[in-house]
């Protein structure tokens, strides 16, 4: 008996949270969920952040990393460098795609933002964005032998994540913005 009452209460914080998430999304949302026709993503990872600095870490020049969404199977890679075209041109931060176009990232103060297409419309077109931010902590080292530590490190460094997996949470999820052209 008492396993069973330690067993509810331990699943009562879970319950709540998926009310209280569930509760939060448009009607719109909750009904495709419930019809089976959308899954909402919930964590993903970020795998094995590498990068090339001119300053030691302070600005990068190209970084690349993995994406996995086991919620939604989509498992990507996903690469930065000169040649990188943002996929909006709408005013907002510049996006970049990843391999798999239903996932695209911003890079901003040493943190990673995540969106990931879901709840494809009949046009087979993702209806829904959902966005999750990750901090990557890197450590450079090359150039003139120094880490990101230091900041007299000059020369080009090759920097990685302090982490080979970075796991974060979705924390958004809303309509696709309107293509303007």
């Amino acid at each position: 008996m008492n396993q069973l009452l330690c067993l509810l209460l331990a699943a009562t914080p879970t319950a709540n949270a998926m009310a209280a998430y569930m509760a939060s999304l448009p009607q719109e949302i909750a009904a495709l969920v419930a019809t089976d026709d959308c899954q909402l993503p919930d964590e993903f990872s970020i795998q094995n952040f590498v990068a090339e600095s001119a300053n030691g870490g302070k600005t990068l020049d190209s970084f690349e990393f993995g994406f996995l969404d086991d919620s939604t199977t989509v498992d990507t890679s996903c690469l930065f460098n000169s040649t990188s075209k943002a996929v909006n041109n709408d005013g907002r931060t510049p996006r970049y795609s990843c391999n798999d176009a239903r996932v695209n990232f911003i890079w901003q103060n040493g943190s990673l933002t995540l969106i990931e297409g879901v709840c494809a419309g009949e046009d087979g077109a993702a209806d829904y964005e959902a966005s999750g931010t990750a901090p990557v902590a890197i450590t450079c080292t090359g150039g003139n032998g120094t880490t990101a530590n230091n900041a007299t490190a000059t020369g080009g460094s090759n920097c990685k994540a302090d982490s080979a997996d970075i796991q974060a949470k979705f924390f958004s999820i809303q309509p696709v913005a309107p293509k303007f052209e």
